[in-house]
């Protein structure tokens, strides 16, 4: 107390010093020209592992082995020469989030490649080990997936809080190039190669002549979604949500049964509701 005394004294007698020595007080207008400009951005580089995330109810499931990082590759969608321009390693980097509030007390976060580098896109890369069932008293586990693996590509995104509703809105241009899905110890059952795409990436590959033809813009797709929350529970609303996927390869029992191709696939509209249960 005697330092925050002595503090607030001194900074009183300074301050009434100051105004007798012909300093004059500088408005808001003034201040902000001083401090800067509004806002706050954020340069980042993720590599991150989580050792297992754990829900509990009476049992239990947890995901194990989490890392989130970069795709680390050169080539995406069967196009090479992508990596250099993503700056694709290990990490989640190359990029900048701009945080701002507006007049009308929404906060929006804007999140892209940093000064338009690396030909607009960033590359990300996720993966799991097993996502393992548990009973209450330990005794029994099984396990559901084996692994998860996810490669990919992002051009931007945004996201709005609403002061008015409290309702969150997210906007991502994002393309899935490869997703591996290892079910084998639950169902004998591996997904391989999966990807999704924006909904004209097919006409587009056929009318390009291949994959090292199509644009960039045809890789990834636009995606609308909103959260809000009331009494019901948490509402999750799919605004736009158009795209193209595939299946390269479906294993069952160490053989393969073929490749799926999924061709303007659209869910806009989709509404789901989260709550609990006694």
């Amino acid at each position: 107390m005697k330092i925050k005394t002595s503090f607030l004294a001194t900074s009183i007698l300074a301050a009434s010093s100051l105004s007798h020595a012909g300093f004059t007080p500088i408005d808001d207008v003034q201040l902000g020209a001083i401090t800067g400009q509004s806002g706050v951005t954020i340069e980042s580089t993720i590599y991150a592992e989580i050792g297992s995330v754990v829900y509990t109810d009476e049992g239990s499931i947890g995901i194990n082995d989490i890392v989130l990082g970069g795709a680390n590759k050169s080539s995406y969608f069967g196009k090479t020469g992508i990596g250099t321009g993503t700056q694709s390693g290990n990490a989640l980097d190359g990029m900048k989030i701009d945080v701002d509030v507006a007049a009308n007390g929404n906060l929006t976060i804007l999140g892209g490649p940093q000064g338009g580098l690396f030909n607009g896109l960033i590359d990300f890369g996720i993966s799991t080990g097993s996502v393992d069932l548990m009973s209450a008293d330990t005794l029994t586990s099984a396990t559901l997936i084996d692994s998860i693996n996810m490669t990919g590509l992002f051009t931007d995104f945004f996201m709005t809080i609403h002061a008015d509703t409290s309702h969150i809105t997210l906007d991502i241009g994002i393309g899935i190039d490869d997703i591996d899905i290892d079910l084998s110890s639950a169902l004998g059952i591996r997904v391989e190669n999966a990807f999704i795409t924006s909904s004209n990436y097919f006409e587009e590959l056929e009318r390009r002549g291949g994959a090292q033809n199509v644009r960039l813009t045809d890789l990834t797709a636009d995606f609308e979604v909103e959260l809000y929350a009331d009494d019901d529970g948490l509402h999750v609303e799919l605004g736009q949500a158009e795209f193209d996927m595939g299946v390269g390869s479906l294993i069952i029992a160490d053989a393969s049964v073929g490749s799926f191709y999924l061709n303007d696939v659209n869910v806009s509209g989709l509404a789901v509701t989260i709550s609990g249960h006694p």
